[in-house]
């Protein structure tokens, strides 16, 4: 979930980061799936069935692992399409300028010193406006997500059970339900 709300921080549309998330998923699966297949081929034969328990444990550690190394490369990825958005770019210009301008580097703006300060301080500053809307954007998101939680929660059942009574049942649902 989280891999998914920082993928939707850089998305044009903030209101909808359920667009992004089918995408997420079939990445993370991707990459669960490799995983898995790349410890399956670690193992000898026959030793998958003999410890059918540990087998398990040891596959789904193994996507557990896949999706938390997957979220620090959503989010570097996402620092980065957000340190090229406008706002980045004019805090970064901001940056260099005051750089520029410095006491200091007014008599000597072309020294060494003044040219190695100056991008430094963009790029630091483009750093931290991306960090600073990644951040501002997640809570966003998170409240968003809460909201529909809150809202699909206070729904009370006589209001879903017409719905849900007037759903199909799936073919292969035997024909007597027992409650």
């Amino acid at each position: 979930m989280e891999a998914g709300l920082v993928a939707a921080t850089w998305s044009a549309d903030l209101t909808d980061p359920a667009a992004v998330t089918p995408d997420v998923r079939a990445h993370l699966n991707s990459c669960i799936k490799a995983a898995t297949q790349q410890f399956l081929g670690l193992m000898r034969p026959g030793e998958l069935e003999a410890e059918p328990v540990a087998a398990a444990s040891a596959l789904a550690f193994t996507a557990l692992q896949t999706v938390e190394q997957a979220l620090p490369e959503y989010r570097s990825s996402a620092l980065g399409r957000l340190g090229r958005t406008e706002e980045a770019d004019t805090e970064a210009r901001r940056a260099y300028a005051t750089e520029q301008g410095r006491y200091w580097f007014q008599h000597n703006p072309n020294g060494a010193d003044a040219i190695a300060a100056a991008p430094k301080a963009a790029t630091a500053a483009r750093e931290r406006t991306a960090e600073h809307l990644l951040a501002t954007r997640l809570e966003q998101l998170r409240k968003q997500a809460a909201a529909r939680a809150e809202q699909d929660a206070a729904a009370p059942w006589t209001d879903r059970l017409p719905e849900l009574a007037a759903r199909p049942l799936n073919g292969d649902t035997p024909g007597v339900v027992i409650a």
